[in-house]
């Protein structure tokens, strides 16, 4: 029912390198445990070589989710990067993080988690990617290892004097407006407080009532219409990501094999990989392209769908200019992506035809097809162009 294009091609040996360095240098059940520099892991890739965005096929090991890895599992053997715990090859947000946060399933139980899933996700999961570890930036978590419930958790944040929300590299949700005259200076602060620990405790209760393991979506569907009925808007894009929490820290209740939901930018990735030979609308032509991706790389749709959101950036040569990437030449560093006439992005093509004198200095990426409209071209002119003039 569908018919794969170049893009798929690559899509499998980008999947195959970041699965490989994700060994080498991320975090591994095995030898070598991640304990590889990524500047000697020798890839053969600009942007694996020098950017922390690019290692990982698993959304648990992605920047988004270090820090619930260090609360969730403390300074244990369980945690997925406790090899590199033990040989001190961690940062100093791992190390603070994670012993503050042992022993807290003492406290906390299945409605705590949740919470925590929760707030992590709607407050932008603590990412930016202009720094590194990116997974730690404006969170709250770094102190509520303090409470024990909660309430406890609430009457923190309420009290906190520091920023906890940060959209640089994620988004959070349109949060409802604070009653006139109510103590909630922010409307995040009033989803946090009034909102979120309902969904939190009544979500846990609905999970535990059944033996019977829940589709992903079926998850989905729970939260979007508790939020309906409580008058928030739906909040697919953060709650998304808090369902794969689920899938990650209690695959219990889960199944993991599920269809899960698809960004934008897992949208866009996926409409380059594969045609339809068929009739069907856009929903059916996703799952089916991610059932040819679980099939051919054995990668659980949740976590093929954060792998194709990376493999984008990775086609169109993202990096985030910032503190800990403004060094490189971004007129040097490029992936090994084999598809020259990608029209989008930043691109050695357009500095070859001439379309900008240089990406270095600029303070973003120039995202979509910004370098190609700004020269006056079409993607079929630039495509052309690239074929004629870029060997």
């Amino acid at each position: 029912m569908i018919e794969t294009t170049q893009y798929y091609d690559e899509f499998i040996r980008y999947f195959n390198l970041a699965a490989y360095q994700q060994e080498k240098c991320n975090t591994s059940t095995k030898p070598p445990y991640g304990m590889i520099e990524h500047a000697k892991s020798n890839m053969g890739d600009d942007l694996l070589h020098y950017v922390t965005l690019y290692d990982v096929v698993e959304r648990k090991l992605a920047g988004f989710s270090q820090i619930i890895n260090d609360c969730f599992y403390g300074w244990t053997e369980q945690h997925p990067y406790w090899k590199k715990m033990e040989a001190g090859k961690i940062t100093r947000e791992r190390d603070t993080v994670a012993k503050a946060w042992t022993g807290k399933h003492a406290d906390f139980s299945l409605p705590e988690w949740l919470y925590i899933f929760i707030l992590h996700r709607v407050c932008g999961s603590a990412i930016n990617y202009a720094t590194q570890p990116s997974g730690y930036h404006n969170t709250i978590l770094f102190v509520l290892n303090n409470a024990k419930t909660i309430e406890d958790m609430v009457t923190m944040l309420n009290n906190y004097d520091r920023s906890f929300y940060t959209s640089i590299g994620y988004q959070f949700p349109a949060f409802p407006k604070p009653p006139v005259g109510s103590i909630y200076k922010k409307g995040g602060d009033y989803y946090l407080s009034e909102f979120a620990p309902r969904l939190a405790r009544d979500m846990a209760e609905w999970l535990q009532q059944s033996n019977i393991r829940k589709d992903l979506r079926e998850i989905g569907e729970y939260m979007f219409e508790w939020n309906r009925k409580n008058g928030l808007r739906v909040y697919q894009f953060q709650y998304a990501a808090v369902i794969a929490d689920i899938a990650d820290w209690y695959p219990q209740y889960v199944n993991r094999e599920s269809m899960f939901y698809y960004g934008t930018n897992a949208r866009e990735c996926i409409s380059y990989l594969a045609k339809p030979t068929i009739k069907m609308n856009q929903d059916q032509f996703l799952d089916r392209v991610m059932e040819k991706i679980y099939a051919d790389t054995n990668s659980l749709p949740y976590n093929a769908e954060d792998v194709c959101c990376d493999f984008i950036r990775w086609v169109e040569n993202y990096v985030r200019p910032g503190a800990h990437y403004n060094h490189l030449d971004f007129d040097g560093v490029w992936s090994s992506c084999r598809i020259k006439d990608h029209p989008y992005g930043r691109q050695k093509a357009m500095l070859e035809l001439n379309l900008v004198a240089t990406f270095n200095g600029m303070t973003a990426h120039p995202s979509d097809d910004y370098i190609i409209k700004k020269a006056g071209l079409t993607v079929e002119e630039y495509k052309k162009r690239v074929k004629e003039y870029v060997s």
